[in-house]
């Protein structure tokens, strides 16, 4: 089966990166539960981070040691995260692929985590598409020094 690539939309001020399945397989037993099918990743095990990737910026999601997956971003991404310290940003993961113009579709602007939870579970339920979501922290790259400090490796 040819790997989708990962892709971001934003929500009004929420951000929703999406990937295939097998990415965050091994995060799962790290996951802690957000109510329903939300999870999220603590910040000392796994964080998303901006990394410029040759010409094209990216959300890459790391931990001390690993990549997990990188999402390229345009620009009305990067603008809504340059300056931010600290955020939460939603990853669903699923079996089936997902597009960008379907999420935008189903979601409105203003659609919350827990409007989100329910179309997952609708989704999972009706249409037997499995699916989850874990909210990763994201830092900027001088509040993961601070947090980090030197124990990242690049």
């Amino acid at each position: 089966m040819e790997r989708k690539e990962p892709f971001c939309i934003a929500l009004g001020e929420n951000l929703i990166v999406a990937i295939f399945n097998d990415e965050l397989a091994e995060l799962q037993d790290y996951a802690m539960d957000a109510g329903d099918t939300l999870g999220y990743i603590m910040g000392t095990d796994a964080w998303l981070e901006l990394q410029t990737k040759g010409a094209r910026s990216a959300l890459v999601a790391r931990s001390y040691d690993k990549t997990y997956f990188t999402c390229f971003v345009g620009d009305e991404i990067v603008e809504k995260i340059k300056y931010l310290e600290e955020s939460g940003i939603l990853v669903l993961s699923s079996n089936v692929e997902l597009r960008p113009e379907e999420l935008l579709k189903d979601f409105k602007e203003d659609s919350s985590l827990d409007d989100i939870s329910y179309w997952i579970e609708d989704r999972s339920e009706k249409k037997g598409v499995d699916m989850g979501g874990l909210i990763f922290c994201y830092y900027s790259i001088a509040a993961r020094k601070r947090l980090h400090g030197n124990d990242y490796i690049d």
